[in-house]
């Protein structure tokens, strides 16, 4: 008989596997093709997914996870805390565990959680606590297409091919909150719903404020719209900065809404605008259309995970991008610190992706697609 330790991965029949995700939520969603993978693969097996907040909300309603942990994050938890957290993790029992970020201190946690077979990438030094390890290049790391690179990463399970869309989220009690949402701001349903999102998680990173002020004030004049502007409760002011341009048509959305209320307000939206974030990847899970600004950020590697016709990506694809995003060490900035892959990207390159998707949109409406 032979040794069960000798048996390759897609042999096994695991019973408890431990998933731990990345730490962005724009990355935990384009793992999420290849948890529908791993589920049909294991459609029996208990799925345990350790995230951190907010995206651990999103995890809660994906089908193929069955039991989500939220890891201890924030300045006031530091890698004690988590080695804590991994530690009482061992008493579940683990067969498989998954490590989705490439970091140090994610493998770590892993070996400590006990799961006794450990899969990732052996980037970092890190192979000494995985006992599996997928191949990678780190050409691969820089050049492939995140939904394909996390795929690869459980290639030793040979797992079926991952299916080009996301699985619908499982809905709770998300639309109440947005039906209520929308008649207290007026919204009328023969109005275009747009979501617009100016923030990003480095201020470098995204496009000016001033400039998608301009925009809403320009789609308001010449469209039936209304528009909200997405954001995190610490940028109240930079949301206010968009609205002032056109008070009457533009509204910001609430700071105490959760991710899945979010997302299904954005499934409610006609189109998305905005930075290259994880507000983009979340409206594109879905399935809304996106006009997507990418500066310093590689379209090819972490755009939209969606039909190409319900994507325009703005952008001026220097030579330079993508770049590490060690502003500005790579790079001079702009008069107004911006690197100039975003500085020049103008009102009216963008105001011309919205009018080809909005004329695809009114389109595919005529023909009753």
């Amino acid at each position: 008989m032979s040794d069960p330790e000798d048996t390759p991965l897609h042999e096994q029949d695991f019973h408890n596997i431990l998933l731990w995700m990345p730490n962005w939520i724009g990355d935990v969603i384009l793992v999420m093709p290849a948890l529908s993978a791993l589920r049909k693969k294991f459609p029996h097996s208990r799925i345990t997914a350790v995230a951190k907040a907010p995206s651990d909300q999103l995890l809660l309603s994906h089908p193929a996870v069955d039991t989500v942990m939220q890891i201890p994050s924030g300045s006031e938890k530091g890698f004690f805390a988590r080695s804590r957290f991994a530690c009482k993790l061992r008493k579940y029992q683990f067969d498989l565990g998954v490590v989705f970020p490439n970091s140090f201190h994610s493998a770590l946690l892993l070996s400590i959680s006990g799961a006794k077979n450990r899969l990732g990438y052996g980037t970092e030094g890190r192979e000494v606590f995985l006992t599996h390890t997928a191949p990678v290049t780190s050409l691969a790391k820089r050049t492939e297409y995140r939904v394909d690179y996390f795929f690869n990463l459980l290639s030793a399970l040979k797992l079926d091919p991952a299916e080009r869309r996301y699985l619908p989220l499982k809905k709770n009690q998300e639309n109440k909150a947005v039906d209520q949402y929308l008649e207290k701001i007026g919204w009328r349903e023969n109005q275009f719903l747009i979501a617009l999102h100016p923030g990003t998680s480095k201020p470098q990173r995204g496009w000016h404020v001033e400039r998608f002020g301009i925009l809403c004030q320009k789609l308001a004049k010449e469209y039936s719209v209304k528009i909200i502007v997405l954001g995190q409760k610490k940028e109240t002011e930079l949301l206010a900065q968009v609205c002032r341009f056109s008070p009457d048509h533009v509204v910001s959305l609430p700071g105490d809404m959760d991710l899945r209320e979010v997302a299904a307000l954005l499934e409610r939206c006609h189109l998305f605008i905005g930075n290259d974030s994880g507000m983009m990847h979340l409206a594109s899970m879905v399935n809304t259309a996106v006009v997507a600004i990418f500066g310093p950020g590689n379209p090819l590697t972490s755009g939209p995970f969606m039909d190409s016709e319900k994507l325009e990506i703005v952008s001026k694809n220097y030579e330079c991008s993508p770049c590490r995003q060690k502003f500005f060490k790579e790079c001079k900035p702009s008069s107004h610190n911006k690197p100039f892959c975003l500085e020049d990207i103008t009102v009216k390159d963008v105001a011309q992706a919205v009018d080809r998707m909005l004329k695809k949109i009114e389109s595919k409406k005529v023909a009753g697609i």
